[in-house]
């Protein structure tokens, strides 16, 4: 994610008040591949893990490496007592060819506000219950499809950059899918740019493992971007395998 495209930073954060009572978050570890067009092709991998911290908060980590580059995303998260994903700390890290970039955004949830720090430049805005950061909506998305399997649109919205973007998802049907662990039945979900005709990226998530994030696809080839597929997983300490 040389240069993070849309692809790794997807995902988001649903408006509505959707418990997690009855799908507790399990954690998981899963290795991603993709490919970058640089005038030659760069194969890069990373891997993504959510664990419960010794506080009984949890941590969403994100990691991609090669010899140039190194990017980072770290969100540190609560469960409200009505069981929201409740962002307690963002932080994006990169660094391509000996240039660093850092970006930290931190919830107060008794104020509604966060604190947005940029090239140690801080800045605060207000936001609303249900606001998630740029890595702790994926998460929302997946266990909001789990808990709500009739309904067909969800939308977020998400602090980034000292504003509140919105996004807007639409299911799309179930598909067995080929992937490099075997075919799994999954939903099929469009990422939706500016309006419901304006599809950015086709996104393929495991029904039968908590809708763990399979495969991203763009619908926009003018970006060069690739596909990015999920090589192998383990949720709750058990190997992701096909049908």
């Amino acid at each position: 994610m040389l240069r993070t495209g849309p692809l790794f930073t997807l995902l988001i954060v649903l408006l509505s008040a959707s418990s997690y009572a009855g799908t507790p978050l399990k954690p998981y570890k899963g290795i991603y591949h993709t490919t970058y067009d640089m005038g030659f092709t760069i194969d890069v991998k990373a891997e993504r893990t959510l664990k419960q911290d010794d506080d009984g908060n949890w941590t969403l980590d994100f990691r991609a490496e090669k010899w140039f580059a190194k990017i980072s995303q770290t969100s540190k998260f609560q469960l409200s007592d009505s069981g929201l994903i409740q962002p307690l700390l963002y932080r994006r890290y990169q660094q391509v060819f000996g240039e660093e970039k850092d970006k930290s955004v931190s919830f107060d949830w008794s104020k509604m506000r966060v604190t947005n720090n940029i090239a140690e430049k801080p800045w605060k805005m207000s936001v609303e219950e249900g606001t998630q950061d740029l890595l702790s909506y994926q998460l929302k998305l997946r266990y909001d499809l789990l808990n709500n399997p009739e309904q067909t649109e969800f939308r977020y919205q998400v602090a980034d950059g000292g504003k509140i973007k919105h996004y807007l998802f639409r299911v799309v049907g179930k598909e067995i899918l080929d992937t490099p662990m075997g075919k799994l039945n999954t939903v099929k979900v469009e990422s939706l740019r500016r309006s419901k005709k304006d599809v950015e990226h086709l996104i393929w998530m495991a029904s039968d493992w908590d809708n763990l994030l399979l495969r991203v696809e763009p619908v926009r080839k003018k970006h060069k971007e690739k596909p990015v597929v999920l090589l192998e997983a383990r949720l709750d300490g058990q190997k992701v395998t096909g049908l």
